[in-house]
């Protein structure tokens, strides 16, 4: 029986991607995407709170849904509703259009594939192995296995994928390779011979007829950042605009991007002993004003890799205790009254009011201090201004909102994240 996954996927951010490359494959230094908040791209018409509000609101739902799930469960943590990054590649020969969700934690790139015996409706047809001239299978068997992979198996001579998530989403299929396609500004292609994915022919999701499956972003073997190879050198970035600003256009790149080196880049060690393709990092403490706050664990120290770096989620979720002691000393340190949050997603707020003095909070990570903006820590909501974190004991993660107006940057071959304050509406 094949194994299940544990994932996290990008989606609180809601993007529709279009791929544009620098150059030609065989010359690739790597290649740029424009995010596009989805709320926004979808309903132009929502204002800058609803934006917000909407965004915060899945947050909180996917904290409370995970919070359900036992330690070892065999599901994947994904809230997958209408929070998502949608990617545009090409697959075949000749190749079509696939577009699908960018997800930082799911082990396998997959889309829905004929002939399908179980399907999700989507706008694009579904992918027809017949018609490409690169479609393989996977072979195996007693002395050829398939890879060690979660979710492979070999029950029928061939290799087979079998997902499974914790919102009732799942794909099985073949185990296939193909050949991949992402299209440059300069009409040439970024190509990848002998892609491995997921051909799901019994699925079942929710992908608002939008999207037609998964493009993996984790750094395990399978995800395209690993297949990438030389192509982008195991590394990619991301430039995520304030959500209260108009426009809403953020970037991701695949490669080496100068511009999240030099002054200013604060670069923080992965952390060893945590599940090598999601990106832990040890949060020693937070600072909020002239208060240290040290983030300790159930041993009483900080614990290593306690804290995971995701753009699909809004809000930072921290634990119980930690984030009592946070509130605690931004209560002390406002000297204003505290009211309720009236969407009732929020634990602290105050009345809005231009003279309202919030303390400053700084990120105290081994390997570096990252100074948050106002906009990082704090959000507007009607007539109110909440501390923008939350609550959670078996999701703490690094959210999307403490994220913004930073460079973003991923070495998986250094292992280190590195953040760059940066004005995205320049990247």
């Amino acid at each position: 029986m094949a194994t299940y996954t544990v994932a996290c996927f990008l989606n609180s951010l809601l993007v529709f991607v279009i791929l544009t490359a620098f150059a030609a494959a065989q010359n690739v230094s790597g290649f740029t995407a424009n995010l596009y908040q989805r709320d926004a791209f979808y309903n132009p018409n929502l204002s800058q709170m609803e934006i917000i509000r909407q965004a915060i609101a899945r947050s909180v739902w996917r904290a409370n849904m995970s919070s359900s799930i036992m330690p070892n469960s065999p599901t994947t943590d994904i809230i997958r509703d209408t929070n998502q990054f949608f990617m545009k590649i090409r697959l075949g020969t000749p190749s079509v259009d696939i577009i699908a969700v960018v997800d930082t934690g799911s082990d396998l790139t997959w889309t829905q594939c004929l002939p399908c015996t179980r399907c999700f409706p989507q706008h694009q047809p579904l992918f027809n192995t017949q018609a490409s001239s690169s479609y393989g299978t996977i072979q195996c068997g007693p002395a050829r296995p398939c890879p060690p992979w979660n979710g492979i198996g070999c029950p029928d001579g061939l290799c087979h994928h079998d997902i499974h998530y914790v919102d009732r989403t799942h794909t099985r299929g073949l185990f296939s390779t193909e050949t991949l396609r992402m299209d440059s500004t300069a009409h040439s292609t970024v190509q990848i011979s002998n892609y491995i994915f997921g051909c799901g022919m019994d699925n079942k999701g929710r992908f608002g007829g939008i999207g037609s499956g998964v493009i993996s972003l984790e750094a395990g073997p399978e995800s395209i950042v690993t297949q990438l190879g030389h192509l982008n050198r195991r590394k990619f970035s991301y430039c995520l605009m304030p959500l209260d600003l108009p426009g809403r256009v953020s970037h991701i790149h695949f490669g080496d991007w100068a511009a999240v080196r030099g002054p200013g880049t604060i670069t923080v060690p992965l952390a060893s002993g945590r599940p090598e393709h999601f990106y832990h990092v040890t949060l020693e403490a937070f600072t909020v004003g002239s208060t240290w706050i040290p983030f300790t664990g159930h041993s009483g120290g900080v614990e290593q890799g306690n804290i995971m770096i995701d753009s699909g989620t809004t809000l930072t979720n921290l634990s119980r205790q930690f984030y009592a002691q946070i509130k605690q000393a931004v209560t002390i340190q406002t000297h204003a009254p505290e009211v309720p949050d009236p969407y009732r997603l929020l634990e602290l707020c105050f009345r809005k009011d231009r003279s309202l003095q919030l303390p400053s909070i700084v990120a105290n990570f081994k390997g570096g201090n990252v100074p948050l903006k106002r906009f990082n820590a704090f959000v507007t909501l009607g007539p109110v201004t909440c501390l923008a974190f939350g609550v959670s004991e078996s999701f703490i993660a690094y959210g999307s909102l403490v994220q913004q107006n930073f460079l973003v940057g991923f070495d998986q071959n250094a292992r280190t994240v590195s953040f760059k304050p940066f004005q995205c509406s320049h990247a």
